[in-house]
Order: C-alpha cells, then structure tokens, then sequence
C-alpha cells in the first residue's frame, strides 16, 4: 500500500520537554515520522513530507531512511504518492491548509486521515467545496490516541459513519484504513467519525473524569434513590451543556467563578450515598486542594453572557424555523467554531 504523512514530530517537545523516553519509554523519533517507520518496516511503500529538516537530528533521520521511508520537503510529491495521506500536522488551520493544498493532486479515491490535530469532521466542512470536485477522495482519522514510538501506542483510531448517518469514507477505503492499522499489528478502533476526538485526542482526559461521573450519578439515582431514568438522563445533559457552555463563551476559570467550587463541594458532599463512590471521593479531594493561584485567577475572571440551551433540540428548531439548507450552513459554521480554532 502506498502510504504518505505529512508532518514528522516535534523532537524538541517530545525527548526534551515531555521527557518521553523517561516517562513512557521506546526512543526517538516519535509522531509522524515513527509512523511512517512502522509502516515501512510493514513493507508499504511510504513517503515522509517534512519541511523543516530541523524537527529531528540527523541521526534520527538516518534511522526514517534506513527504514525504508522516502523523504521529501514537498507536500505535492507526497500528495501524488499514496493512497492513503496521514496529516501528522500542527493544531488547528494549518491542517486544512495543508489537506487544501494537496487534495487537488491525490490519487484517484485517495483519503485524507487527520491524527490529533484536526476533527475530521470539521475537516469535510472545510473541504467542502474541493471535495465537490473531488468526490473520489474520503476523509477519515489515524488517530494514534497516544505518541507512536512509546509502548502505550497499541491502537489506531479511525472515525466511520457519522452520528447523524453520514458517509465520509466508502467501505473500501474503509478497509483499507483497517488493513494499515493492522499491518503494523495495531488494534484499529472504528467509531463515529464525530466521535473521534472526544475519544482519542488529548481532551480525552476530560472524557474519562466526566464518564465516571456520569455512570456513578447513574448508578447512585437509579438504584439507591429509584429516580426515573428519563429524569437522570436530563439532568446529566443539563450539568454537561451548562458546564461547556460557559468554558465555550468564558474559558475554565470563567467556569471556575461562575460555578462557585465552594458550593460545590457542599453539594456534591450530600450526594454520598453509598459506601464505594471512588470518583466522588477523588473530586472532592482535588476541589478541596485546588491550587491558590487558580482559585485567584478565577476570581478575576468574566462570565460573558451564556445562553444555556439543549443543543440537539437547537439544532432540530433551526431545521424547522429557516429550513434545511439554511440550518446546515449554520450547524457547519458552529461546529468550526467548536471543533477548529
């Protein structure tokens, strides 16, 4: 399989700052220029597009060419080149501006696969109009969900079939997305392509803290207090949307001053109701210790108005009120504002 990643890592950021080799293991290099070893070292036919020969030592370059990688400054020759294209680029717009530079010179039905930089779903939206001309191309994710070089990176992510049903990849493509995973002895996880970044980027953090919480409120309503599960299910959308509201119109200390950490300390104490509530007893610890500085910050912060709504039931009024074409023009506009800064 013909293979191209654009983007080879930042050295500097992984073995200096981050200290990976001492903090998770393996050795450099690691990000993009890692997964285009692996997948060579698989006997694909692999294309690494890096600009800045800085990112890595020569001897870390040494090691990508002695794997049978080819290496290239030049995002078009990468482009003509493979398949499958792995955005292994900087956070935020210069994803797509890359994806827009090369979607003209892909393969017939190539596809472009965004790593932790980029909803692919966001990145349809904004190759809408090249993608009409290109209908061929598909857009999907090789989500690492860790660092490749380090022993944690047993797993690809790769987004399919949207919540609301829509198709940005065909199954072909599909396959062969799984077939490269796999190759490299990889685990390849297909979900929602929405999904995604809600499961595999570094937010993912976030994730696993408010999953816990949900599923020990659930448990603690439903079987302890008997209340209604129609009820439960509210109130959890409720607590979420407020709380992203406001981080999405005042950023975390807006939210920290906004919810008053005090009170909820207080609150959530009263919900002790059963022996083992692990999650519960490590939020109140972290909430009762949080650091001076930040609960100073956050004092200074502004709450800019917030209007709280329940997102989906917006999104179904908009359909209704100014129509379909209309609604979906605002819906993209709004995801690009919560996906892609």
């Amino acid at each position: 399989m013909k293979v191209s990643v654009y983007g080879a890592g930042n050295q500097n950021l992984y073995v200096n700052k981050l200290k990976l080799p001492e903090l998770f293991g393996g050795e450099p290099p690691y990000g993009g220029s890692r997964m285009a070893m692996e997948f060579a070292e698989a006997g694909h036919d692999v294309i690494l597009s890096e600009p800045d020969r800085n990112k890595l030592t020569d001897e870390m370059w040494e090691k990508v060419e002695s794997s049978g990688v080819k290496i290239t400054n030049n995002d078009m020759e990468a482009a003509k080149h493979g398949e499958l294209h792995i955005l292994f680029t900087p956070f935020g717009c210069v994803t797509t501006s890359v994806a827009n530079s090369i979607i003209t010179y892909l393969p017939k039905d190539g596809v472009i696969l965004t790593t932790c930089t980029a909803s692919p779903s966001v990145l349809y939206i904004s190759l809408k109009y090249e993608l009409r001309e290109r209908k061929d191309v598909g857009i999907s994710s090789m989500q690492p969900a860790a660092v490749p070089g380090t022993p944690q990176h047993n797993h690809y992510v790769i987004g399919g079939t949207a919540l609301d049903g829509r198709e940005y990849i065909t199954e072909e493509q599909m396959k062969k997305c799984v077939e490269l995973a796999e190759s490299v002895n990889k685990k390849a996880y297909v979900v929602p392509i929405d999904v995604v970044p809600t499961v595999s980027d570094m937010g993912v953090l976030t994730t696993a803290v408010a999953l816990a919480g949900v599923l020990e409120y659930y448990t603690v309503s439903r079987e302890v207090i008997g209340a209604p599960k129609k009820m439960v299910e509210q109130q959890i959308a409720m607590t979420l949307q407020t709380m992203s509201s406001i981080v999405e119109t005042s950023g975390v200390y807006g939210l920290l001053k906004a919810l008053n950490v005090e009170l909820v300390i207080k609150s959530a104490s009263s919900m002790r109701l059963l022996e083992d509530q692990k999650g519960l007893d490590v939020a109140l610890d972290i909430l009762s210790n949080l650091d001076d500085k930040i609960v100073e910050k956050s004092k200074n912060s502004k709450v800019n108005p917030t209007t709280i709504v329940a997102s989906q039931a917006l999104v179904n009024e908009l359909r209704t009120i100014i129509g379909e074409k209309a609604a979906e023009g605002a819906i993209e506009r709004s995801m690009k504002r919560l996906f892609m800064k």
